[in-house]
């Protein structure tokens, strides 16, 4: 029998990952934490200093849990994760059943820090980067604290289908999928959708990107079509002030979507990128290009 692993993120002090281990008996709670040389592992409240993989404190835990997860067959293990690492980056490849994810949020700042730029002091990513991919991973949100209602709009959004309580009612509860997201505007928070079937103008997309960038917009995710990458299809990525475009393999069909989770006006978006695109006489211009290529 396979182990059964639940892991518990957030970048706030909690005792959720004690409570859940004290409710299953027979458990096993771990608990990885960095440091400038290594990965300092507890289980049960043993601890054992993991060696730093490439300099990576992702790597180094999913690769200490591949190990010591098959010494648990049969057991649940509680994992306590770093508050810095991202549920979804740890448990890519795991190889075992990720039976819940469980985010501890601090209701009374998240959402300041999910629209902020603030650079994490450990590594290139902000705080609204990793304070947004936790709660996003999440099965079940735990509040410390009150949130108020744009602050849950914005999770209703970012996290449908998660469940919500507080420290003292935790449970372990898998969301059930498909998480659909409200498209109606509440308490200010809206949801930006834009489509297109033709490729963008790579300067004047530059430009666009920084709609995403004036800190009302909490997260958005996009794949685009550049008219000077035809073949690939670009994946776009955003928190707070935190911004990355990279490849996302190669490109299926002639068409670029964006959608992005805002407090600001979501026609401003949507009207940025629409005139990031190239016109009717760039299009026939690329066009000729490319026929006299073949």
């Amino acid at each position: 029998m396979e182990s059964v692993v639940v892991m518990v993120a957030g970048l706030v002090d909690h005792d959720v990952a004690v409570r859940v281990w004290r409710d299953r008996p027979g458990s096993v709670l771990v608990r990885h934490f960095a440091t400038e040389t290594c990965v300092r592992r507890w289980v049960d409240g043993v601890a054992t200093d993991v060696e730093l993989l490439h300099n990576c404190v992702s790597c180094t835990v999913r690769e200490d849990l591949r190990e010591l997860l098959g010494t648990f067959r049969g057991h649940t293990v509680v994992l306590h994760l770093d508050p810095l690492l991202e549920p979804d980056v740890v448990r890519r490849d795991l190889g075992v059943d990720v039976e819940c994810v469980i985010t501890v949020l601090d209701a009374g700042t998240w959402l300041e820090d999910a629209l902020g730029d603030a650079s994490m002091v450990s590594d290139q990513r902000t705080v609204a980067q990793v304070v947004v991919a936790q709660a996003e991973a999440a099965d079940v949100l735990v509040l410390q604290g009150d949130a108020d209602e744009r602050t849950l709009a914005v999770l209703d959004r970012l996290t449908p289908g998660a469940h919500r309580c507080t420290p003292e009612t935790v449970v372990v509860r898998r969301s059930r999928k498909p998480r659909m997201v409200p498209l109606t505007p509440e308490c200010g928070v809206s949801t930006a959708v834009f489509t297109a079937d033709r490729p963008f103008h790579p300067a004047r997309l530059h430009d666009a990107l920084d709609s995403l960038l004036d800190g009302t917009v909490v997260r958005s995710r996009g794949r685009l079509w550049v008219a000077d990458e035809p073949d690939v299809a670009l994946h776009l990525e955003s928190a707070g002030g935190g911004l990355h475009v990279g490849e996302g393999g190669p490109r299926e069909g002639k068409t670029t979507q964006i959608v992005a989770i805002t407090l600001g006006e979501p026609d401003q978006i949507t009207a940025a990128f629409t005139d990031a695109l190239l016109t009717d006489d760039e299009l026939s211009f690329v066009d000729s290009i490319r026929k006299m290529a073949i």
